[in-house]
């Protein structure tokens, strides 16, 4: 786990107006990137390079020498490299995106380097490409100082891997170590996406009170919200978040995976023979031909690569004819879609559950999310209890382009559902019997106390606006020593009691300065105000002492004063 941010603190002060915004969609398997003008708020894609010709988004592929941690090149050019004579010496970074979901058991990177490393360097790479190319254009007429970022991220990750992520986008060059904290947003990735789908939702004819879930289904993950929207007569239309979001690591990817599985066993005699560049190839034909047309009702014919050197093979044990694989329907359904695409079932039975109430549509969205037979096996399993199952336009492309209208606008979505506990560490009445005796102590006012009790402020499931405060009164006798509180997180279904729980994490360390207090004497008694405000991506805390405000702002690890 990354070590907890220190943050430091400074009397508030309004936020930095940006007139452009760019969104980057840093996917597992393919990039993309938007912006647009505040001015006139229309989004722009930015598609070039790009892969195939309609699909406006850049392999997420990093090229290393296998001796070497400098990347060379990355996104298609990365791919074309390892079909040359030269691609025994390089090795090829993929998927690395999956490195930041502490849940899986990944093994290490290729070539040593860290996963904030290789993020850190695909990032550099395509933002420099991306500035090179509208600097070229009317864009530049703004410096680079000028843009607001907005990155998106999977709903269902830690607070610590959002973390890397904001450190990347220091490392990369996005941003600087100095900057407003409104710079650089980060958005979840389902919520970007519903900000693209409640731009339809007039078209789908969807109303006040109206629910629908956003099925984010990309290369690594799947991330699910339910939202609620908010149009009462007379008012500006907003969305409501009504469950917690949540995923897994169940993209397209783990196609990949699976059919790469299948193929192995049925080239085993030949697999020898198949150098890596010819073996990549083959795998590329199914990503880009195959995968995407499935639909679950006819067999898969797959055209052999030349670079395998079996282009014209006949084996009719496994289905080669004229370096023609046939793969039947049902092999296909079994060992390769299936196994993923139940997963993504369930995950939608279960924010349909945690909904309670009525779900009136279902938006698919992402590269995943465009699959024909995803889309027929959701039907199939939920059509009868939601009236509408529909994918709406360019999939692909609804989260970058809604992490651009999020930048535009904040508060469209003006309430979320908290995740997880959290809390700060705070001294308590001792309960005899209750406590353990290791954690009582007397404070400075002769009372017997509990020591790191779990001072909770937000419950999991818990509704919070954009806007509103949680607010708690404590007591120090620290002065003229500033304040250190620290923000404790925790993921158990049942409320920790002390700091030191399981499962309870340290994410963050709030410093804020104490102010002078006319007449104080050392250890005075101060009593303060601690604020903080959940309802955005990243945490805000204030602390009020003697009137005075001072704020600060907590990403986990990538904090920034304000």
């Amino acid at each position: 786990m990354n070590p907890p941010a220190s943050i430091r603190a400074q009397t508030t002060q309004p936020p930095v107006e940006y007139p452009v915004v760019m969104a980057i969609d840093f996917g597992t398997t393919y990039s993309g990137v938007a912006y647009a003008l505040k001015a006139d708020g229309e989004v722009h894609d930015i598609t070039k390079p790009r892969h195939l010709q309609q699909y406006a988004k850049t392999p997420t592929l990093s090229l290393y020498k296998k001796d070497s941690q400098k990347i060379l090149d990355w996104g298609h050019a990365a791919r074309l490299a390892m079909l040359k004579p030269a691609a025994k010496d390089f090795c090829l970074l993929r998927k690395f995106k999956l490195q930041l979901d502490e849940t899986l058991h990944n093994e290490p990177l290729e070539n040593g380097i860290s996963a904030l490393e290789a993020v850190t360097h695909y990032l550099k790479k395509l933002h420099g490409h991306v500035m090179s190319e509208l600097m070229k254009g009317f864009i530049k007429n703004y410096e680079p100082t000028q843009f607001q970022y907005c990155l998106t991220v999977p709903a269902m990750w830690s607070d610590a891997a959002k973390n890397t992520m904001r450190r990347a986008a220091i490392g990369a060059g996005l941003i600087q170590e100095g900057d407003p904290p409104n710079r650089l947003m980060l958005i979840s990735e389902p919520e970007a996406a519903a900000m693209y789908c409640e731009r339809m939702v007039d078209r789908f004819s969807l109303k006040h009170g109206d629910r629908f879930m956003i099925c984010d289904a990309g290369g690594g993950t799947v991330d699910l919200i339910v939202f609620e929207v908010d149009e009462p007569p007379g008012k500006t239309r907003h969305l409501r978040e009504v469950t917690r979001g949540h995923g897994a690591s169940c993209g397209s990817g783990f196609l990949d995976a699976n059919m790469e599985r299948l193929l192995e066993r049925k080239f085993r005699r030949y697999r020898r023979g198949i150098k890596g560049c010819g073996w990549a190839a083959l795998m590329d034909t199914f990503v880009d031909m195959v995968k995407p047309m499935f639909n679950g009702q006819e067999d898969v014919l797959m055209q052999i690569p030349q670079a395998t050197g079996l282009e014209d093979l006949n084996d009719p044990d496994i289905g080669l004819e004229d370096g023609v694989l046939c793969v039947s329907v049902e092999e296909m359904k079994a060992e390769v879609f299936d196994p993923v695409i139940s997963d993504v079932l369930d995950l939608i039975q279960k924010q349909l559950h945690e909904s309670r109430q009525s779900c009136d549509a279902i938006f698919m969205v992402g590269g995943f999310g465009s699959s024909r037979y995803l889309e027929e096996r959701v039907r199939h399993e939920f059509s009868h209890l939601v009236p509408l199952i529909a994918v709406p336009q360019r999939p692909e492309l609804a989260v970058v382009r809604g992490a651009v209208y999020a930048g535009l606008n904040t508060k469209t979505i003006n309430v979320r559902v908290a995740r997880r506990w959290y809390g700060v560490d705070a001294n308590m009445p001792f309960e005899e019997g209750v406590d353990p005796e290791s954690k009582k102590i007397i404070s400075h006012d002769g009372h017997v106390r509990c020591k790191e009790r779990f001072s909770v402020y937000v419950r999991p499931g818990q509704q919070i606006g954009v806007d509103e405060c949680v607010s708690k009164e404590y007591v120090t006798w620290s002065y003229p020593k500033g304040l250190d509180s620290p923000l404790y997180v925790c993921n158990s279904p049942t409320q920790p009691k002390y700091i030191t729980d399981p499962g309870v994490q340290k994410i963050a360390d709030f410093h804020i300065p104490m102010p002078e207090i006319p007449g104080a004497q050392p250890r005075t008694r101060v009593v303060f105000k601690l604020n903080m405000y959940f309802g955005l991506t990243e945490v805000r805390a204030e602390a009020v002492i003697n009137g005075n405000t001072y704020m600060t702002v907590c990403s986990f690890g990538g904090p920034r004063s304000q």
